[in-house]
């Protein structure tokens, strides 16, 4: 790893950890993070003019180090070190690399619930809509076959009605077939008898 390597790493880390106050990295990168947090955050107790542009130097956002001087310098006004706390997370999936999360121990948790909480009940609220949604499209889409299953049944008896006319139509030109008379089949030759001749006198 390059030097402008290094230092792009460790000043996106720094942003992020700012940012969002916990984040979750490699060992080692928190390790070495955590040196670097801890000068800024000294940076940041002296509030002054020659401290910000030091600081603006390295993390290179206005944000940022606008929290940095009006919010997370504050917090530590009284305390002198110990600004983060490094805690191992087990390893990584695939690589097995060391895992570690890293945090400012001051933290604003009420403020972090809160969104947390609202985020939840906003996820919750949309699955109410899409499931309210999905009900009124099924219930849509029953409604039609409900009224071809009744238009079925209403002409099921008419169907019925207009067969049973014929069945009695067919049922009374069978006696007529049967007045004909069948025609007799010839006798086979084989099935003439001999007559025996009587004898004479």
């Amino acid at each position: 790893m390059t030097a402008s390597h290094r230092k792009a790493l460790f000043k996106n880390l720094a942003n992020a950890l700012f940012e969002h106050e916990r984040i979750k990295t490699t060992n080692p990168k928190a390790m070495e993070l955590r040196r670097v947090a801890d000068r800024l955050i000294s940076l940041a107790k002296k509030n002054d003019m020659h401290a910000m542009r030091l600081a603006f130097a390295f993390l290179r956002s206005k944000e940022m180090v606008k929290k940095l001087f009006t919010d997370i310098g504050p917090r530590y006004a009284e305390i002198n070190g110990g600004y983060t706390r490094v805690l191992k997370a087990g390893r990584r999936k695939g690589d097995a690399a060391p895992m570690a999360i890293i945090e400012l121990t001051q933290r604003k948790e009420k403020e972090t619930e809160k969104k947390g909480e609202d985020k939840a009940k906003e996820k919750k609220a949309k699955a109410k809509e899409k499931k309210a949604k999905a009900k009124e499209k099924k219930a849509k889409e029953a409604k039609p076959k409900e009224a071809k299953a009744k238009e079925k049944k209403a002409k099921e008896p008419e169907e019925k009605k207009e067969a049973k006319p014929k069945a009695k139509k067919a049922k009374a030109g069978k006696p007529e077939a049967a007045e004909k008379p069948k025609a007799s089949k010839p006798r086979s030759k084989k099935s003439k008898e001999v007559e025996p001749e009587e004898p004479q006198a």
